[in-house]
């Protein structure tokens, strides 16, 4: 059985004494102090992305942590063990970073440690593959995980702490908190055993550096666009807790003066659909990246979160079209998350905790831990480990003024409700001659259920605009207000009447799907989303 690693997880609790606090600034002194960074000197550009690392986030050198370890993505367990996990304990302990003792049974048990923190750097193995008879491993588990000891490199490292010969199964992370309202007000203590692990990676050496240096840009100027989400709207049971967490991000947005766009279709964002001004995507379930992300003029604003939820979105971050998390990186995503082997869902990061953590000003993998409920297990977290994406979500008046600040101080005026500041909203809209402010409301007003105010705000929001992407978008929603309505025959015939006006190849073809999809024989009432 598990005995021994039920002991170290109860000594992981008795350790924690309190959860997060609200810090609204970029990296304290103390953070600077509490990380250590790895990296694979196997790998030639390595030390060269860990040198610039701590350079740009004012990081001492000293607290570099060389490993020699294979130039690949996947490595067996023993490699881990001998090549990773063994130097680098050896390491925090040969520096004074950790002080353990052993208990009765010669076991080591940690008591102190000044490391809270670990980036990891590009070239260092990524997952850890399945491996029979394992030495301590426990047989014949009784849960359809037990048996799996297949991890990424960076969960198991999160538990280095625990010197624990015991590998499989999911071993319960007692930072999750299980409700978003649960990390509002109190301060991170990390059990001593942990580490909290995210990793600098993508595709390419340049968007390594482009993640870093964008990340610390956004901290000052902050992360200013567009959330989008894009749900499935499944009716299956197994999966719709992945629709719950999606909404639930979208809303933590909402209320924070984010204005959202939702996509409650159940493919995901077609080619074609404009997506602008993208500063936070939320969205699962294709295999590889498709849609608007797959253009190679897309980016995202700097300083992003862009996450799609798969099962294997994070089986490789070096190929820049398969799986998610790597690829929405070399298009400018500065955070993302992924799975490097199926986890299961139940197992997978919680996003709308993720999202109402950060958007809380806490950094990124306070935010990951808090929404992860498993570690020793198949996820990933990529970005600055100390980054802070809404640190920036200031109103101080020494910021320059912009649309988005605008629209956020007119949500905020209204305790976040959308909705109730309709009016001041249209009003404004009428002022500044813009088009944000509308599409904004009717997207609210699409979400909660008031599809005739919808699609009435659309309409009235393309008066605004001159932006041929824009309006275009606008038709799009103007028609998708229509067809949850069941007026599918008027939904058909304005998009007829605009295909004219909308004929590049992508917006050509969305036109057509929509237009055949509206013409089918009508199918059950569609499902709207409850009002977030």
């Amino acid at each position: 059985m598990r005995a021994l690693r039920i002991v170290l997880i109860t000594l992981i609790t008795v350790f924690q004494t309190a959860c997060f606090s609200s810090p609204v600034h970029s990296a304290h002194a103390e953070e600077l102090d509490a990380i250590v960074v790895i990296y694979n000197q196997s790998d030639p550009g390595a030390k060269s992305l860990a040198d610039f690392y701590c350079s740009e986030r004012g990081i001492d050198r000293t607290h570099q942590i060389a490993v020699t370890a294979p130039l690949r993505e996947e490595i067996s367990r023993e490699e881990y063990d001998s090549l990773i996990a063994a130097p680098i304990r050896q390491e925090l302990l040969h520096r004074g970073l950790w002080s353990f003792t052993r208990d009765m049974m010669n076991r080591p048990i940690l008591y102190a440690s000044s490391v809270r923190y670990a980036a990891l750097i590009k070239g260092m193995p990524l997952k850890i593959r399945q491996t029979e008879s394992y030495p301590g491993d426990a047989k014949n588990q009784p849960d359809p995980y037990g048996g799996v000891n297949a991890a990424s490199v960076d969960s198991e490292l999160s538990v280095l702490g625990l010197f624990s010969p015991q590998i499989s199964g999911t071993l319960n992370n007692p930072l999750y908190t299980n409700s978003p309202e649960g990390i509002a007000s109190e301060r991170t203590n990390i059990p001593i055993p942990m580490i909290l692990v995210s990793r600098l990676d993508a595709p390419s050496d340049d968007a390594v550096r482009s993640m870093i240096s964008e990340s610390i840009r956004a901290e000052k100027a902050g992360v200013w666009g567009w959330g989008y989400i894009d749900l499935q709207s499944t009716t299956n049971k197994a999966y719709e807790r992945g629709d719950t967490w999606i909404r639930q991000a979208g809303a933590a947005m909402r209320k924070n003066g984010i204005p959202v766009l939702s996509d409650d279709l159940p493919d995901t964002l077609q080619s074609g659909f404009p997506v602008t001004d993208a500063a936070a995507y939320y969205g699962w379930h294709d295999e590889n990246i498709d849609g608007p992300f797959v253009d190679a003029s897309f980016r995202f604003v700097p300083g992003a979160i862009a996450v799609h939820l798969h099962s294997f979105s994070a089986s490789t971050l070096h190929d820049p079209a398969k799986g998610w998390t790597g690829p929405l990186i070399m298009h400018g995503a500065a955070i993302s998350l992924g799975n490097v082997y199926e986890p299961y869902l139940p197992f997978t990061t919680d996003l709308g905790i993720f999202a109402k953590a950060l958007l809380s000003g806490h950094n990124l993998v306070e935010s990951y831990y808090a929404a992860q409920p498993v570690l020793s297990w198949m996820n990933v977290c990529i970005g600055d480990p100390l980054y802070r994406p809404y640190a920036g979500f200031t109103d101080n008046g020494n910021e320059p003024e912009s649309l988005w600040r605008d629209y956020r101080r007119i949500i905020l005026s209204h305790n976040g409700d959308v909705l109730d500041a309709a009016k001041e909203l249209k009003a404004r809209a009428e002022v500044k001659k813009e088009s944000l402010y509308l599409e904004a409301l009717g997207a609210a007003q699409m979400d909660g259920g008031d599809l005739i105010g919808a699609e009435k705000s659309f309409k009235e929001a393309a008066v605004f605009t001159s932006n041929p992407v824009i309006e275009f978008r606008l038709l799009l929603e103007q028609a998708r207000a229509l067809e949850k309505q069941g007026r599918r025959d008027v939904a058909s015939e304005l998009l007829r009447e605009n295909i004219s006006r909308f004929n590049t190849p992508d917006q050509h073809a969305l036109i057509l799907s929509w237009i055949k999809r509206m013409e089918l024989p009508s199918p059950s009432p569609d499902r709207s989303p409850s009002r977030p």
